[in-house]
């Protein structure tokens, strides 16, 4: 028996390509997954402390984009740096 493959979805904050969720459902709630790259909680980090992706971010950044997760093993090969520069070629993206 095989397992069921689920789409992964992508983080807004750090660009890890493999959320099990998407970060919020089509009608706006959060997913409550927790990020293993840069420790964002969908949900409760943004809707109950009130931080955006990009304060969360820059502090991310800033605390030198360490993988977060001790339960989750950082994958073989991880790029924080490579997947960091999605995010913000979509936020440029959508600016136009």
């Amino acid at each position: 028996m095989h397992a069921m493959k689920h789409p992964a979805h992508p983080c807004p904050v750090c660009g890890f390509t493999k959320l099990r969720a998407a970060p919020r459902s089509s009608s706006g709630v959060g997913s409550m997954e927790i990020c293993p790259s840069c420790g964002f909680q969908f949900g409760v980090s943004d809707d109950d402390d009130g931080i955006s992706y990009e304060e969360w971010r820059e502090d991310w950044i800033e605390g030198g984009m360490e993988w977060t997760s001790t339960g989750i093993e950082q994958p073989r090969g991880w790029n924080a740096a490579a997947a960091l520069a999605t995010v913000k070629k979509a936020v440029v993206k959508r600016s136009k």
